[in-house]
């Protein structure tokens, strides 16, 4: 039986990295925050220990890892490490919600900050930009009103060109 999702042949595989230890917890948050699941898990097949968990939000899938602690330590070596600061990572989750303020609110209760506080955005949504206890930045938006291109361009946002 093959398995389907991150490792299918058409399916992008992203693994978020947490410090040491935290996978568990990092699960635990998305699960809770933004409603997802968690499919499967990873076990390292020495320790017996989950060293990676799925976690599904809508239709897309990733795995959260602790990042390996000599790697953390010593930077050098090849690999992932976990977010060096808090919202200093070079990638933003973004994710639309149906129920803004209460996302927020969980998130908040789970340990992350505000980096941008919940407003109304020019094209007509409702947005907010957090970033977790584990240093990730999610911006999220509830979406008001679907606009086409020209009415998104025609309110001063930044020029969306459509594909040829």
């Amino acid at each position: 039986m093959a398995i389907t999702g991150l490792t299918a042949q058409d399916a992008l595989g992203l693994t978020l990295f947490v410090p040491y230890g935290r996978h568990e917890a990092a699960a635990a948050l998305y699960i809770d925050t933004f409603g997802a699941t968690s499919p499967r898990q990873w076990i390292h097949p020495r320790t017996g220990e989950v060293c990676g968990i799925d976690v599904t939000i809508g239709r897309a899938t990733f795995t959260v890892c602790s990042a390996n602690p000599r790697r953390e330590a010593d930077p050098n070596l090849p690999g992932p490490c976990a977010v060096a600061a808090p919202g200093r990572g070079s990638t933003i989750f973004q994710i639309c919600v149906d129920d803004l303020d209460g996302t927020v609110a969980r998130a908040i209760a789970g340990g992350a900050t505000i980096r941008t506080p919940v407003q109304d955005a020019d094209w007509g949504d409702r947005v907010a930009t957090i970033v977790d206890p584990f240093g990730h930045i999610w911006a999220l938006a509830s979406i008001q009103d679907w606009l086409s291109v020209p009415d998104y361009n025609a309110r001063g946002n930044i020029q969306l060109i459509e594909a040829a």
